[in-house]
């Protein structure tokens, strides 16, 4: 037996080894094969309910905040529960989808009610997808993200053990999680603008500051570059940096903790803070070091500039050889000067929103400008195409960290076309390193060949080799001109990302590869930024700016020119007053199928794919442990925290696997 085991460990081991690029391809690609018959039946679905093909009178589907689904089936590929026995896996329903929404949304009865009609129209689609992928061990959740933030799941399943409906899930919304934004907006530069003057300390603003801006980073993807300026009476960036830094996972936590060590104090020089802005973007477009795409400034504040600090002329000098750079100016407070801002985004092209003291839902609607403007760039220009996600962990969190490939669902059923929302379709992290990656070639120390400092200064402290150090990914100063120069606090100047290590790093450069695609310079014309501050003002007329800019002419806008760009991010508009609710069962889980409290059980290693038991673990140990932001999921940890474990279980898979068919 010992013999055998070790026979076939090193067979395996010898196989999991030979994994190359074309493994990797054909893994993903076989996701975006998924993906592209999901949105393809969406699409389909919007015509059918457009031309009344499709019977929505009824569109009866579950609420995911629900007491019952409609085909409960004990499935042990989702992990144990209480309700299933703790040996016999989790309750979800793989014939039928259910429904995500929420209150906070705001999306009307007519939009839940058309997202369920869609989920109803694609049933049979989802079934037999599912079907084909489970027969390869890799079905995991799809889903779909509608433009109003309501979710389609499939399988079926139970949100929360909480399933009241004015707390079940309240503060989800599909669109601004990493993977709707990454289908929905691409690649950008994000400079966060933050007002940390004097006057923030006025009804707690400083606090709605920090949720805003944290916010904004948690709607970024390893695809964006972001960078922070805080100003008051001057202007600074965190740790000084001189350029944009990637959106990784554990620098934003880096940055959401610099974020709440801000103190309101001193005026309220605006301009010295949209000026170091520009800076950062320059330095880093200098160094070519950024997006390579859209940049995206957010400014937030309440609007009380003091002096000389209004940024408008400065920002409408800079348009003038800037023209792909884009604009949003979030309000806060009672008391902000709402006329200020708004006569200032009128000049500049930006999307003024405004949240009043302690209106969350106001930031909400903040956030959701942010989406519907990119939206919007893809919807004229027609891009279509797929993006991969940075991983994650999903909800609930079963197999450890996964990505998900997205891509845009749009209504073609009239010009402009409308952006439905995004699909996406699962893939698991620790079964793509185990089985699908190649290992690294690495031929060079840093992304652009060049050769690190054996040790080097930073800002005066000694450092060696790559480093982490006020960065998302590891970096180290390079010897001679080589990489990013001119940055004083780097001795010699010069400095370079350090090229990813081990498979994890492999799996990191395809991913982003794949979701950096699409980038094409784009701007919105008067009427379409019109349109956007209508929807985002709730179709209230004095949303619009109305009188022409020297750049903008928006007295020139007639209202079916707004109409048809208002169709554009809104699509149909409820022509009934419809009301409509979803079926939800509202009882306690407790000693029923759908009972979670899956803690109390163990982690079962036949279920697919067979690396997950080991990955969760990982990842409940370092969020016991993790510290400084090092919580990322996908690392060198996590690689060996999955791989070995996975070659000594993998080999009793086929016998259990038999067994629990027989038990189910």
């Amino acid at each position: 037996m010992r013999l055998s085991l070790a026979l076939a460990l090193y067979i395996f081991a010898g196989t999991a080894s030979a994994a190359t690029q074309a493994d990797l391809n054909a893994a993903l690609d076989h996701k975006q094969d998924a993906l592209d018959e999901f949105k393809l039946s969406l699409e389909t679905a919007a015509v059918d309910i457009n031309t009344g093909t499709f019977d929505n009178s009824t569109c009866e589907i579950y609420s995911s905040c629900s007491a019952e689904l409609s085909e409960p089936f004990c499935h042990f590929n989702y992990g144990n529960s209480r309700g299933c026995g703790c040996n016999a896996g989790r309750t979800i329903d793989t014939r039928n989808s259910v429904i995500k929404t929420s209150p906070n949304l705001g999306a009307s009865d007519y939009s839940v009610k058309r997202t369920a009609c869609e989920a109803n129209h694609i049933n049979a689609n989802l079934t037999s997808l599912y079907d084909s992928m489970i027969e390869l061990g890799d079905a995991k959740w799809l889903f779909y993200g509608s433009k109003d933030g309501v979710l389609i799941n499939f399988p079926g399943i139970v949100w929360d053990e909480d399933i009241a409906e004015d707390t079940c899930g309240t503060t989800y919304d599909a669109r601004i999680r990493p993977w709707h934004m990454t289908g929905a907006t691409g690649p950008k530069n994000v400079v966060l603008i933050l007002d940390t003057s004097g006057s923030m300390s006025k009804y707690n603003r400083i606090d709605m500051l920090k949720q805003a801006a944290k916010a904004v980073l948690d709607a970024t993807t390893f695809a964006d570059f972001i960078g922070i300026v805080e100003f008051n009476s001057y202007a600074s960036t965190y740790a000084d940096l001189t350029t944009l830094a990637r959106a990784m996972p554990e620098f934003k936590e880096i940055l959401s903790g610099f974020i709440d060590g801000f103190s309101p104090s001193e005026s309220t020089n605006m301009l010295d803070g949209f000026k170091r802005a520009f800076k950062l973007v320059d330095d880093s477009n200098e160094k070519n070091y950024g997006a390579g795409c859209h940049t995206t400034y957010v400014l937030v504040t309440d609007g009380e500039w003091t002096g000389d600090g209004n940024p408008t002329s400065t920002i409408t000098d800079r348009q003038i050889t800037h023209s792909d750079e884009h604009f949003f100016v979030v309000g806060l407070g009672d008391g902000v000067d709402a006329q200020g801002l708004k006569d200032l985004s009128c000049k500049t092209g930006a999307i003024y929103t405004q949240a009043n003291d302690g209106d969350e839902s106001g930031l909400q609607r903040s956030m959701i400008s942010f989406y519907k403007y990119y939206a919007l760039f893809k919807t004229l220009n027609k891009v279509e195409g797929y993006s991969w996600s940075e991983p994650y962990e999903s909800i609930p969190s079963i197999w450890g960290a996964m990505t998900t490939v997205v891509a845009p669902v749009y209504d073609k059923t009239r010009e402009p076309w409308h952006m439905m929302g995004v699909a996406g379709v699962d893939a698991t992290v620790c079964d793509l390193l185990q089985n699908k990656v190649p290992d690294p070639t690495g031929s060079t120390r840093t992304q652009r060949g060049c050769t690190c400092r054996e040790t080097y200064t930073y800002h005066g402290k000694m450092l060696s080799g790559c480093t982490t150090t006020d960065w998302p990914v590891p970096w180290c100063a390079t010897s001679g001109i080589c990489g990013s120069c001119n940055t004083d606090s780097v001795e010699g100047g010069c400095w370079d990302d350090c090229e990813p290590e081990g498979k994890e790093g492999v799996l990191q450069e395809e991913l982003l590869a794949r979701s950096t695609g699409w980038c094409e310079p784009a701007s919105l014309d008067a009427c379409a930024l019109e349109a956007l501050r209508l929807s985002m003002g709730e179709y209230k007329p004095e949303s619009k700016c109305g009188s022409s800019e020297s750049k903008f002419d928006y007295a020139s806008c007639t209202d079916a020119n707004i109409a048809n760009y208002s169709w554009a991010i809104d699509g149909p508009q409820d022509p009934d007053s419809t009301t409509y609710n979803l079926k939800s069962v509202q009882s306690s889980l407790q000693g029923t199928l759908y009972d979670m409290n899956a803690d109390e059980c163990e982690c079962d290693d036949t279920m697919q794919p067979t690396c997950a038991c080991a990955a969760m673990e990982e990842i409940n140990k370092r969020s016991k442990t993790c510290s400084g932001g090092d919580c990322s999921p996908l690392n060198m940890g996590l690689f060996f925290g999955i791989l070995i474990p996975c070659l000594l279980c993998c080999f009793g898979f086929i016998w259990k696997i038999i067994c629990r068919k027989k038990r189910v």
